[in-house]
């Protein structure tokens, strides 16, 4: 049984966050905000990875992590997914940080980018970690709003049926929810205009 820690949407607030101890950590992406000194940020981050009681350390970009996209940060504390797998302790994680809907943020995908990318996906993974949420599943930014998750993502699950899928990116719908094969959470930190810090991280034992 490993311990499995998770968070998203940090926007510069990382620092905040409390982490207990665990096998795992997996950042979903959104490190930075609005590129305001994001290469500061992401130092700072790689330097409070090495500092966590965390085994492990997984992520992926977000909208906000533009040198990530770009590739001109290397994280040294902390494995990178971009539409790739690692194994960690027997877990199989597969990352895929792209995003519907935001044209001028980073790693926005168009509609028939995200399909592709959605398909690479390999079934029977233990953890799937996107930025975005699936269509339906936590990704309401308020009550009463649209979906804004995509669709072509839940599609995938149904063949995709990861043990546990992970992602932020809409604030308001933090949580969890489950079905028949998968455990969701939406793991965003912040939440409000004033973005606020949630405490404690989720963690999930698997």
């Amino acid at each position: 049984m490993k311990d499995v820690c998770i968070i998203a949407d940090t926007h510069t607030r990382h620092r905040e966050v409390v982490i207990p101890p665990c096998d795992l950590l997996i950042h979903c992406g959104d490190f930075c905000s609005f590129q305001r000194d994001d290469e500061a940020v992401l130092e700072n981050v790689d330097m409070w990875f090495a500092e966590l009681p965390a085994k492990a350390v997984v992520c992926i970009g977000g909208n906000h992590d533009f040198l990530l996209q770009q590739r001109a940060f290397p994280f040294a504390n902390a494995t990178v997914l971009e539409d790739t797998e690692i194994e960690v302790d027997g877990l199989r994680i597969y990352g895929s940080p792209w995003c519907p809907e935001l044209s001028g943020f980073a790693y926005y995908a168009t509609e028939s980018d995200l399909i592709g990318y959605w398909r690479k996906i390999p079934s029977g993974i233990d953890i799937l970690v996107t930025h975005t949420p699936p269509y339906g599943i936590l990704d309401c930014p308020t009550a009463g709003t649209p979906n804004l998750g995509c669709p072509h993502l839940r599609r995938e699950l149904e063949r995709i049926k990861p043990r546990l899928h992970v992602f932020g990116h809409i604030h308001a719908s933090f949580g969890s929810q489950v079905d028949d094969s998968t455990t969701y959470i939406n793991a965003a930190v912040v939440a409000g205009r004033e973005l606020l810090v949630r405490n404690p991280a989720s963690v999930v034992h698997l």
